[in-house]
This record gives structure tokens, sequence and C-alpha cells, in this order.
């Protein structure tokens, strides 16, 4: 059996195909695929490229709506004062998911509300030394991370990036 196809190009040409992978991929039915597999990585890194544009030209994110606390301490003892649990934002300066969620998220009138009704909310800077021990107490591997926790510290729920929408269903 022969490994290879004969196809023509778009001048009349022959083309040989060496292998039946790259077959599929030419013409009409290649282009739509490849737009399909471009826009399908889009789709899955958009916070990125959205966060990215942020950083390059977007400037500086609105004022958070949202009452932050400040010291993890405080806040655990704060929860157990008012029984609500603890909202944990693990964040930094340069990640470009976190400033979508700067921009979009945290300024939203309705994610405030829930917030700031229903948690003790806590923004924690993974960059800042102090915050170190407790990024490895909720072995924090990537950024943005969030988690409810109780008063004493234990995860109720964790999420990652998230959209307005996303964040008032995670509450």
């Amino acid at each position: 059996m022969n490994d290879q196809n004969e196809t023509t190009s778009t001048t009349g040409q022959p083309v040989t195909c060496t292998t039946r992978f790259c077959c599929p991929l030419q013409g009409r039915w290649g282009l739509l695929i490849w737009g399909l597999a471009i826009g399908a990585l889009l789709y899955m890194q958009w916070p990125m490229v959205k966060g990215m544009y942020y950083k390059t030209v977007g400037g500086d994110a609105p004022e958070s709506a949202v009452q932050w606390r400040a010291g993890f301490d405080a806040a655990l003892a704060e929860s157990e004062k008012s029984g609500k649990p603890v909202l944990l934002n693990f964040t930094a300066s340069w990640c470009p998911p976190c400033k979508v969620m700067k921009h979009e998220v945290w300024p939203n009138a309705q994610v405030a509300e829930a917030i700031n009704q229903g948690y003790v909310p806590l923004m924690v800077d993974v960059d800042d030394p102090k915050n170190a021990r407790l990024a490895e107490l909720y072995a924090v591997t990537g950024i943005p991370t969030i988690f409810l926790v109780d008063a004493k510290g234990q995860v109720l729920r964790s999420g990652s990036f998230m959209s307005k929408s996303a964040m008032l269903d995670f509450l």
C-alpha cells in the first residue's frame, strides 16, 4: 500500500502528501478545522488574553465595591463572631486573570452586595512574604484561587477564575 496521497494545488500542480495526517488539514475543511482549533484555544485562554489587555491598555481597575478585610487571624475572629464564612482571594498584581477579576468581578454591585452581606472577604497577595505561610497552608499552586472557609479555617468550597455570574453562583 502506498503511504502517499496525490492532490492538486490551487495552481493545478500535483502536490504529494507524505503523511495522511496533513491531508485533512488542507483546503476548505482544513481552514475550518484550524479556525475551530484557534477559536477553542482563545475561548479556553480568554481570561489570560483579557488580563494581558488590561495590563497593557486597560489602566487601573475600578474601585472594588467589596469591603476587603486586613489579616487572616482578624478575618477568622470576625467569622467566629458573625457566623459568616471567610472568602479568601489569593491574587497577585502580575496575574492576568486576577486583573480581569479586579476590573469586572469585584467592582460589580451584585457581587459586592452578596459578599459584603454574607461573607468576611480577605484579599491575599501571594507576592507579599507575610502571606507565604497562608498560601502554603491552603496549598495554593495557581492564582487566582478562591476559598470559602469556616471560622476554624476549614475549606468549605474552592474555585479559580470566575466571571461575575460564576462568582454569584459560587457564593
